[in-house]
């Protein structure tokens, strides 16, 4: 999964965790299935909806109970 991410280590860390809808963002590296999906954009469909597509032109819908395992790139200090 680390190769879906378009940073470098030497500049980046990489942290794992669980995201949910009010917190994944574009960049995160979402793991379904053992595979990695890189979100390039998240919209705001309703309420209670989200829209996540991945760079390979698929998507996903998330709502408030929805929680994922994703990646995130975070520059060192």
């Amino acid at each position: 999964m680390l190769t879906d991410i378009p940073t470098s280590s030497e500049t980046h860390e990489y942290l794992r965790f669980e995201v949910g809808w009010e917190t994944v963002r574009t960049g995160d590296v979402i793991d379904l299935a053992g595979q990695g999906f890189t979100v390039v954009d998240v919209v705001q469909i309703s309420d209670k909806v989200k829209g996540l597509r991945f760079r390979t032109g698929q998507s996903l819908m998330m709502n408030p109970a929805t929680r994922l395992s994703a990646l995130r790139a975070v520059e060192r200090r």
